[in-house]
């Protein structure tokens, strides 16, 4: 469903009078609110959690000699679309030796990185980069920091996205209902109008299709192998 299917169907689902809106652009009043709530539905069901696997995706970028961070925009990512890192693993080559030369990059706490690598003498150590570490900023770092330049590749997930344009479509991928989002709207539009009938009415759709999107959508929790 595009930014204005869904409006219009959340002016239906709330029994609103009326046929439209024919636009979501500059409307006023009700179609307005219409037109808000679903912005914001949207943008709070992506925020509620930050590993949507719908939000996840790679970012490549060449390291610079002897140089250790890098931003989110040195690593390749638009401002303002980043939203956090995937702390599990990334992946470097030697630019020159090609993929034959790619070896895993360990995540680790940042404290613990600037104990190893960025204390004293520690800091002139160059060589492949073994581990990373997320600043404070959101800066990328890397220890051991690069002597030549290396070739990066990690994971991160992208930041909420709003609806602008009546043909803008959710990021939800395919087999997840973009009904949520109307869903969600529901209850807002319910709770400004102190509609008890049309907040349960949003709350019974929007429950069961949170609840598949959480089981589908974030990465499965493992147990670990028993102590030795």
């Amino acid at each position: 469903m595009t930014f204005l299917q869904l409006v219009q169907r959340l002016r239906q689902e709330c029994g609103v009078s009326g046929t439209g809106p024919v636009t979501t652009i500059a409307q006023v009043g009700e179609y307005k609110r219409l037109v808000d709530w679903i912005v914001e539905a949207w943008l709070e069901i992506q925020g509620l959690r930050p590993d949507w696997k719908f939000l996840r995706t790679s970012t490549s970028w060449a390291t610079i000699a002897d140089q250790y961070a890098y931003t989110p925009l040195q690593c390749g990512i638009a401002a303002d679309t980043f939203g956090a890192w995937v702390r599990h693993e990334m992946r470097q080559y030697n630019t020159a030796a090609g993929l034959r030369s790619e070896m895993p990059v360990y995540y680790m706490p940042y404290d613990r990185w600037r104990r190893q690598y960025n204390l004293g003498g520690l800091r002139d150590h160059a060589g492949p980069p073994r581990e990373f570490a997320v600043a404070p900023d959101q800066s990328l770092v890397l220890g051991p920091k690069p002597p030549v330049g290396y070739t990066m590749t990690g994971d991160y997930y992208k930041a909420p996205v709003t609806l602008t344009l009546n043909a803008d479509v959710p990021a939800l991928p395919p087999g997840f209902s973009h009904m949520i989002i109307v869903y969600a709207a529901m209850m807002k539009y319910a709770a400004y109008e102190s509609s008890a009938e049309v907040y349960a009415e949003g709350e019974r759709g929007y429950t069961p299709l949170l609840c598949r999107l959480e089981v589908g959508q974030l990465e499965e929790i493992t147990l670990q192998g028993t102590l030795c």
